[in-house]
């Protein structure tokens, strides 16, 4: 799909959003803690959020002390993301190219959308320029895996698909996404489970609560998400 009409299309699933939830609700707000806990960055760190959407994680982060940067597709998600928090440097991009310049964020997030780029690849290999030597890149994304999304491969014998953005969507396992990782060049230091499920909307409220309730004894490799931390190669 060219840039272009990929640009179109999200510009439209924002558009159908924009001030949907102007606050992060406490489902939200639990994840993103989650998140930057697992990393911990230091006080006024710089951060780059790929794929910021409207800004969301930009603002929980810009609350923590950190010094935020993001980057998007949509020139519609881009200017709620800039109303969101006025602070943050946030710019119309590609994933595959970046448009900031080497060595520069201490931390990188990308949260649930290099499942949605049409080269993940060059765009993890973009993360990994764009880090400071130092610096880590937290990659959350879904896993085919996970018990639903195979149950869902077999009722319609299609891959599995979140949040309205299947036009433009692939899932891996966890050794898929480590394999990936890997091949565009970052070093992977450690991986997560996440079983909390709320964005999906395909999924029904009674499902996911009984998902929630035994996903404790699933085994990491099942899980619903994976958060991967990463250095640079």
């Amino acid at each position: 799909m060219r840039r272009e009409d990929l640009q179109l299309r999200y510009n439209e699933w924002h558009r159908q959003r924009l001030g949907e939830a102007p606050d992060i609700d406490p489902r939200q707000l639990a994840f993103f803690d989650w998140l930057l806990d697992l990393v911990h960055p230091a006080p006024s760190a710089d951060l780059l959020d790929v794929a910021c959407g409207q800004g969301e994680f930009l603002s929980y982060a810009a609350g923590r002390g950190l010094r935020v940067s993001g980057v998007d597709l949509s020139d519609l998600a881009v200017e709620a993301a800039r109303r969101r928090v006025p602070a943050a440097e946030v710019r119309v991009g590609e994933a595959e190219s970046l448009p900031f310049e080497a060595d520069s964020f201490d931390l990188v997030s990308c949260l649930g959308s290099l499942e949605h780029f049409p080269d993940p690849v060059a765009s993890a290999r973009e993360m990994q320029r764009v880090l400071k030597p130092s610096g880590e890149a937290l990659i959350f994304v879904p896993n085919l895996f996970f018990l639903g999304h195979i149950w869902f491969g077999l009722r319609r014998g299609t891959q599995p698909t979140e949040g309205g953005q299947s036009f433009s969507e692939v899932y891996r396992s966890s050794e898929g996404w480590r394999d990936l990782l890997v091949q565009a060049g970052l070093t992977v230091r450690e991986f997560h489970p996440w079983n909390h499920i709320y964005a999906t909307n395909r999924v029904s409220p009674a499902a996911t609560r009984f998902w929630n309730l035994v996903s404790r004894a699933v085994p990491r490799n099942g899980a619903y998400a994976f958060a991967f931390i990463c250095t640079r190669g």
